[in-house]
């Protein structure tokens, strides 16, 4: 936020000796008053002089002012921060002025690690999010706001509420291997937190930095391999006027698309197609001839499983200061009701914030603390009821559902629909059913305070002390009632489960920080010593046999199981930073931190994580051309590491309960069974990057083009080891591989004024090359979903056949390489890339790209008058998208539900297509992995996210009204997605090893709202 200081009142000058006394008797008084325009407040401070001369004055401490000035002469208002104004009084003898916020000079100001730095200063890459512009967006994670604004940043989220997106800085540089994770660390109010940042209210964000290498994040250390996201909350200001701001907005949200699937009359055609190219009758249920032939049920069960949802939010916040103290107070609201049918997912969260300082001479004291309560229905995995069949995602599953089926059958238990073994024969499951059946629910209460404390000891050197405390609690609930949902879903015993899941950190954190300016030279360093201690604890209990009338107790199960886990670890810390400026022209940044973790053993815990950066403020030194009035070329490198593995992966265990048979019976004895790596240390990535930041056309124009190229080492890897070691496992986790990431961004940013009328243009664009380095001296490569992982290629690229065309007859099938003894005409022919005359696993290769090479987004602000529109877009491209979803549309043989696709399929009266035969069980394997048509679809697209529109009442109706401003708008997001990809969001989130498969992700829905700003 703008540190609108008080300044010392300026003389006033003596008028022009040359000034007559006729001049004097021409002195006319003007008085007024100068606040912000965009909140109101008064400036108190602001400088008031007469145009060509020295007369001058400063406003008092309401903004207010009062100068004697000739007639027809122009006054000039200017304050640091803000935009200078020229005012010609004309006949008037009050002039109130209302001063825009200069947002070149704002942006200078940057929030780094453990203090600000001047953004012209900064030597690493460091990327600033407009908060206002994500302000325009209804989410429930900052996160998925920032998607698309920030050149380096990748965001994949899905659909549902409460969903935590996936964020990747400058690419993958992990395998996640022993828990290691590949999410930047968050920093909020200068706390470092170790999950997630779903809980924090946007509201209360004031800006976000993105740090984006070593030299901009050494200062974290260990923690920082993957990127540093910092989160400074909004505060209020010395001397600031009391004011009540209130946001709300209201919003309806639905699917926008309906994939096209097969009603029953195609249903049952295909169907009945594929049995009959087998020799196998029809089904009876779709079978004419067949008294349990089906015409009279036709489910859309996208119709019935989708609905209507909606997200609201509604904030308060007071905000003001005193000559001592300032604060701000919030609190929050936010209701999202999710688009699924059933019981979830839904999301809502409670939130309050207060944040103040104060300061008495030398001494400056604050606190921050938030409080939040959320109450989320999360989506349903079917994995945790253990659902037969190894069920796909419950998107999937209703796509893929029999339209034969009905919705409600009051016959089954629960009144559900479901598939007959023999009438139906599919493995369907209805989801609205199971979706309205299965309770479940996670309540979180969050407790986020940190209270710190500065002493100024002298003149530029200070002393700080910071105490934070994170503290969550989660309670889970799922119960489960007896149902029976058809075929292969039956349960005829209830279950109810309840989980308690706490977790704490402390931290506590003692810098020095000294400043110094001597002639040509400007020097500042920092010192410190940090420690952080993290304690969690999860205990579950599931009941199984439960009888009606259900109670959510654990007593009324017939077998009850009980899991305990507890974990604890701790990080500390010393860091140090030095930052060197010679006659504002030559730059050095040199950053350490040293960590000892306890995650690894006494010999290895310890490591540092240096870092420099240097930077040449060429405007300074050369004369630059009229129109590029700033040009800095700067360059970096250093050492991050990444600690955020399994707690006591280094460590081997006893299995107490080793079963023993002797001739006398069985006996229980202990045994280490599983084998671990004592070695085992954290991740390292070196950073490397040169730029070149450029400022043209008056500040109108700025420009940042920049290389990276980063090498991670000693990622750790799973390697198989043979069981003969005495190992339960197949693997064991080490420090064996290493990858690297490079490529450029590109940002910029333009502004221009033309009379009521004004704009900013925001692009930017990124490329990451993802190369694998290093698999260790075992393995050789690591298979996923259709992908594999070898050295000299990117992380997860697409592995299988390459797909040849169509067989349209026996003998193109003789004259080609032997595939299978049942392969017919219909089917896919695939290459024979090794040329042996038979097709195998030896004729697999690699297919293209599974992570995107490109990304790149687009936001526009314009402003005309009273009114503000704003378009944002983004992207990617390069990649290829192995679709679960499609796949499980498009199968040549099985029961479920198809694409329309599958009406093109080939047959003897029509074999010009690329989509094989159906055929029970197919014998070609036409399903397997490989780049047919659909197989492998291009991910390539362009989302408009935003549109919105908004309006700012005048000043007359402001005045009226007693308000400092007010705003209504109107806001549509994920308005359409230009893309040929056949699922639902191309941007999906995925794991790490198989980046390029959508396993089925909910669909994002489209948000239409509207919503105000009010300022009293």
């Amino acid at each position: 936020m703008r540190n609108i200081t008080n300044f010392k009142i300026h003389l006033t000058a003596l008028m022009l000796l040359l000034l007559t006394t006729l001049a004097v008797a021409q002195e006319r008084t003007i008085n007024g008053k100068v606040v912000d325009s965009e909140t109101g407040d008064p400036l108190p401070g602001a400088t008031v002089l007469e145009k060509g001369t020295s007369n001058g004055i400063v406003t008092d401490l309401d903004g207010n002012y009062k100068i004697a000035i000739g007639e027809n002469s122009v006054l000039v208002f200017s304050f640091v921060g803000f935009e200078m104004i020229e005012e010609a009084p004309g006949s008037r003898a009050v002039v109130n002025v209302e001063m825009s916020p200069d947002v070149s000079a704002l942006d200078e100001i940057v929030v780094v690690g453990y203090g600000t730095q001047r953004k012209e200063d900064l030597t690493g890459s460091v990327s600033l999010v407009d908060a206002e512009e994500m302000s325009k967006q209804a989410s429930n994670d900052v996160t998925q706001m920032m998607q698309g604004r920030v050149a380096g940043v990748a965001i994949t989220s899905d659909g549902q509420p409460g969903a935590a997106p996936s964020v990747r800085i400058r690419g993958v540089s992990t395998f996640g291997s022993g828990g290691a994770s590949a999410e930047p660390l968050y920093v909020v109010d200068g706390f470092p937190l170790s999950g997630g940042i779903r809980d924090i209210n946007p509201n209360d964000i004031e800006s976000i930095q993105v740090l984006k290498d070593a030299t901009a994040g050494a200062i974290y250390g260990n923690r920082a391999s993957n990127g540093v996201v910092i989160i400074t909350t909004k505060g209020g200001r010395k001397n600031q006027e009391f004011s009540i701001g209130f946001n709300a907005y209201y919003g309806l949200q639905t699917v926008p698309q309906r994939l096209p699937v097969l009603d029953r009359e195609g249903y049952q055609m295909i169907n009945s197609e594929l049995l009959a190219n087998a020799g196998l009758p029809p089904v009876p249920g779709n079978d004419p001839t067949s008294a349990d032939f089906i015409d009279n049920i036709d489910t859309d069960w996208q119709n019935e499983g989708y609905q209507n949802g909606s997200i609201a939010n509604y904030n308060i916040n007071f905000t003001g200061g005193s000559d001592l103290t300032s604060y701000f107070v919030s609190l929050d609201y936010l209701d999202n009701k999710g688009t699924l049918v059933g019981s979830g997912p839904d999301y809502k969260r409670y939130s309050f914030r207060v944040n103040t300082e104060t300061q008495i001479g030398r001494v400056k004291f604050g606190e921050n603390v938030y409080v939040v309560r959320s109450d989320e229905n999360p989506l349903l995995n079917t994995w945790d009821i253990s659902l037969a069949g190894g069920r796909p995602s419950l998107v999937n599953d209703l796509l893929q559902a029999a339209p034969t089926i009905p919705l409600y059958d009051e016959n089954r238990e629960g009144g559900y629909g479901g598939a007959d073994g023999v009438i139906h024969q599919s493995i369907t499951l209805n989801v609205p059913g199971i979706n309205s059946l299965v309770k479940s629910n996670t309540l979180v209460n969050r407790l986020l305070a940190n209270a710190y404390a500065e002493l100024e000891i002298v003149e530029g050197l200070s002393f700080k002390t910071n105490l934070q405390y994170d503290n969550t609690d989660i309670t889970d609930e799922r119960f489960v009632p007896a149902y029976n949902l058809g075929y292969f879903f039956p349960n005829p015993n209830a279950s109810y489960m309840a989980r308690d899941r706490s977790s704490s950190s402390f931290l506590v954190e003692n810098t020095l920080n000294f400043t110094k300016e001597f002639g040509k030279h400007n020097l500042s360093a920092l010192v410190g010593q940090t420690f952080q201690e993290f304690n969690a604890r999860a205990i579950t209990a599931t009941g199984v046999g439960l009888s009606k009338p259900y109670i959510m107790n654990l007593e009324n199960a017939a077998n009850v199981s009980v899991a305990d886990d507890s974990q604890l670890s701790a990080l500390s810390s010393y860091i140090g930073r030095l930052n060197y400026s010679f006659d504002d022209r030559y730059l050095l940044t040199f950053n350490i931190r040293q960590d000892a973790s306890s995650r690894f053993r006494a010999e290895n815990r310890q490591a540092y994580f240096p870092s420099v950066g240097v930077a040449w403020k060429v405007h300074n030194d050369i004369t630059l051309p009229e129109f590029l009035s700033d040009l800095k070329l700067r360059g970096g490198i250093g050492k991050l590491g990444n600690q955020n593995i399994y707690n006591y992966a280094y460590q081997p265990v006893i299995n107490r309960a080793v079963p023993y048979e002797f001739a006398s019976g069985r006996v229980f004895g202990a045994a280490n069974t599983y084998v671990v790596d004592p070695a085992i240390q954290w991740e390292t990535r070196i950073t490397r990057n040169v730029a070149i930041d450029a400022v043209l056309l008056n500040g109108r124009f700025e420009f940042t083009a920049e290389y990276y190229s980063n090498l991670s080492e000693d990622v750790l890897l799973g390697l198989p080891i043979p069981r003969s070691v005495g190992s339960l496992g197949d693997g064991i986790t080490t420090n064996a591989a290493s990858i690297q990431n490079s490529g450029i961004e590109l940002s910029a940013n333009y502004r221009q004024s033309i009379g009521d009328f004004s704009f900013e243009v925001a692009p930017n664009f990124y490329t990451v090359k993802n190369e694998v380095k290093d698999l260790g001296e075992i393995l050789d490569n690591i298979s996923g979903a259709g992908s594999r992982t070898v050295v000299g290629e990117a992380i997860g690229r697409h592995y299988g056949w390459k797909y040849d065309g169509i067989f349209q007859d026996q003998t193109e099938i003789d004259n080609h390489a032997f595939q299978n003894d049942l392969t017919a005409p219909g089917d896919v022919r695939f290459k024979d890339l090794n040329e042996d005359g038979v097709i195998t696993d030896d004729d697999r290769t690699f297919l293209g790209e599974g992570m995107p090479t490109f990304y790149y987004g687009l936001n526009l602000v314009a402003n005309y008058k009273n009114f503000d529109f704003t378009i944002f877009a983004s992207g990617s491209g390069g990649n290829l998208i192995n679709s679960n979803l499609y796949r499980g549309l498009m199968p040549t043989s099985g029961y479920t539900n198809w694409h329309e696709d599958i009406l093109n399929r080939w047959t003897a009266e029509r074999p010009s297509t690329d989509y094989p035969r159906v055929v029970h069980n197919d014998p070609n394997i036409n399903g397997r992995d490989s780049d047919r048509p659909g197989w492998l679809q291009k991910g390539d697209y362009i989302r408009l996210n935003t549109i919105s529109i908004g309006y700012s009442l005048p000043k007359a109706a402001l005045a009226t009204l007693k308000m400092k401003s007010a705003r209504i708008y109107a806001t549509m997001q994920n308005v359409h997605t230009f893309t040929k990809y056949k699922g639902y969001n191309p941007d999906f989130q995925a794991g790490i090893l198989n980046p390029g498969f959508d396993y089925g992700t909910f669909p994002r829905p489209r948000t239409t709202m509207v919503g105000v700003q009010i300022k009293f």
